[in-house]
């Protein structure tokens, strides 16, 4: 008798709980964890410091095994997802992930590739960086991609105030 009690309490929470899930309609912010928004979170203030100190509003974040593993801000020379990787002192970032403001140029892809990171996050696409002059279209040249490297995902987020940056 206890197992069919039992039995029929698990079954009704089940039921309950996948009727209200049907119900919600996620959205692609909510997608986002919050872990990745606090990552998403330091990206932007490296970034709101590049501009402040009279660069562009690019910045990103290395994580390696859920820390802060280092930081970096476009520079001439390199983005910010390339220097991100190498304030980071390491050769190889697997278990990493990179969080940009906006989408990787095909040069700081082929980076992260080199350095075996697991997937970049960024909220910024291509098309609006381009569009913001932040980037040249050039930069997003797919045919310059390292077809010798593992390719990495590339995982867009919402997160507005990286969106708000490029007004």
């Amino acid at each position: 008798m206890m197992k069919k009690v039992i039995f029929a309490v698990m079954s009704m929470t089940i039921f309950v709980t996948s009727t209200m899930m049907a119900s919600v309609e996620i959205s692609k912010r909510e997608k986002a964890s919050p872990v990745d928004e606090i990552w998403m979170d330091m990206a932007v203030t490296v970034a709101k410091v590049n501009v402040e100190e009279g660069g562009i509003p690019c910045g990103s974040v290395v994580v390696l095994n859920g820390r802060l593993q280092s930081s970096g801000q476009a520079t001439e020379k390199a983005t910010s997802v390339e220097t991100s990787i190498a304030m980071s002192k390491m050769k190889t970032l697997r278990n990493a992930k990179i969080y940009t403001v906006n989408e990787p140029t095909i040069e700081a892809y082929n980076a992260a590739c080199k350095a075996k990171v697991d997937a970049i996050y960024f909220v910024n696409p291509k098309d609006k960086v381009i569009a913001a002059g932040i980037q040249p279209a050039g930069a997003y040249d797919e045919s310059k991609i390292d077809s010798a490297l593992i390719a990495i995902p590339i995982i867009q987020m919402d997160y507005e105030d990286a969106a708000e940056l490029l007004k």
